[in-house]
């Protein structure tokens, strides 16, 4: 049994890390070549809720490999899941199946798109982990991860995959409706994430901030209002009280923050600015949404800067544009 992990950042490196302890033939492919660098020489190196791992295994930036895993995790940021389906489809067996347990909407569409609905399985993991470096990574945080096939059938495949996640310590469920579970996360962390990354706040600190809480409330609200209208039935039949709760009582710093704190682009677009999207083509307004994905955007742009190093001479570049007329965006 050969699985290849394709995003092996945080949450990626730490399913790498377990399935390799669990025994399994292990690959990853991740773009960011410091890390990969480390983890060819030294290995990688895995700590916390399940214990502390260094693993053994192939990894690489790309590869020219072609059909030789059975399994493909694709745990990419969703900015990049186009091109990791086409890594995906290069790397499977005939046979082999893909499953996703990435952030946001839209990346099991993608997926589907490239290689077909029969070899893709959903999956959404409330667990959580940190980068500590290139080579190491953090699971901060175990809880459930729910697997499913797109048309809610149990099926030798699923139930397969279960029992391989579930002997690496992993709390694994099975669910019918795996997509209504998506959207669930989905919920979660529209409510949560870009609050987090805008203020800089973690999410136990955020919500202590009566102005952040009452704005929280409303982007909820928003996201609620657009799953209601497009008939999907949550899992949770209390969102409201999770994600208040759950905000309310958790200290991590969500994938979000961690991407603006290191200065890299943010998945923003697949989680409140998809929702801003889907509300769109339902004639649902959105302006909490809208207002918290344009501001996340100028904090990213703001720190890509900072952390690259840019050196910006504002006064040439007042003096060069001043007489330039405002776009017409800005009419």
């Amino acid at each position: 049994m050969h699985i290849c992990v394709v995003g092996a950042g945080a949450m990626g490196g730490s399913f790498a890390a377990l399935l390799t302890r669990a025994g399994y033939d292990v690959s990853i492919i991740d773009t960011w070549a410091a890390h990969i660098e480390a983890v060819q020489t030294n290995g990688l190196t895995m700590q916390g809720a399940l214990g502390d791992y260094t693993a053994t295994l192939d990894a690489v930036t790309h590869t020219e490999r072609a059909n030789f895993a059975d399994w493909a995790i694709v745990f990419t940021d969703s900015n990049s899941t186009s091109v990791a389906a086409d890594t995906v489809d290069q790397v499977l067996k005939p046979d082999g199946s893909v499953i996703t347990m990435q952030n946001g909407i839209g990346n099991v569409e993608k997926l589907v798109a490239r290689l077909g609905a029969e070899r893709v399985v959903g999956g959404s993991s409330m667990c959580s982990a940190a980068s500590a470096g290139p080579g190491q990574v953090l699971f901060t945080h175990l809880a459930t991860t729910t697997i499913g096939e797109l048309d809610g059938s149990r099926t030798e495949r699923i139930e397969a995959l279960a029992a391989l996640l579930e002997s690496t310590g992993l709390v694994i469920q099975v669910g019918d409706q795996i997509m209504a579970k998506i959207w669930n996360k989905f919920v979660l962390n529209c409510g949560v994430n870009a609050l987090c990354a805008v203020t800089g706040l973690r999410s136990g600190e955020m919500t202590r901030v009566p102005e952040i809480y009452a704005l929280q409330t409303q982007v909820i609200r928003e996201a609620l209002e657009v799953v209601a209208a497009k008939g999907i039935t949550l899992p949770d039949s209390a969102p409201w009280t999770t994600i208040k709760h759950s905000s309310f009582h958790k200290f991590n710093q969500p994938s979000m923050l961690q991407h603006v704190l290191a200065g890299k682009r943010t998945e923003i677009d697949a989680i409140n600015g998809a929702l801003v999207r889907e509300a769109k083509v339902l004639g649902i307004a959105t302006p909490y949404n809208e207002a918290l994905v344009a501001l996340l955007k100028g904090r990213e742009h703001q720190r890509i800067s900072e952390v690259s190093g840019e050196v910006i001479d504002y006064d040439e570049w007042e003096a060069r544009i001043c007489e330039d007329p405002l776009p017409g965006a800005y009419d």
